[in-house]
């Protein structure tokens, strides 16, 4: 592969700061798909569950206090 035994740490630093560097903008990307994500989904209090009247009355309550 390379001829000069000598470019192999410069090469060996390249590699690692590379990852690194894509590590890092990998976790920039993440962080900022998840919270976007989370900014356009609204949590269900119910989770889709069946409830009385009461219940209904609490949980459209709860979701109103999330939007304050």
């Amino acid at each position: 592969m390379v001829r000069n035994p000598k470019h192999f740490p410069t090469l060996l630093i390249v590699c690692i700061l590379m990852s690194i560097i894509f590590y890092i903008v990998s976790n920039i990307v993440c962080f900022f798909h998840e919270r976007k994500k989370s900014l356009n989904a609204r949590p269900s209090v119910t989770h889709g569950a069946a409830l009385s009247t009461e219940e209904q009355q609490m949980a459209n309550y709860l979701r109103d206090q999330e939007d304050k």
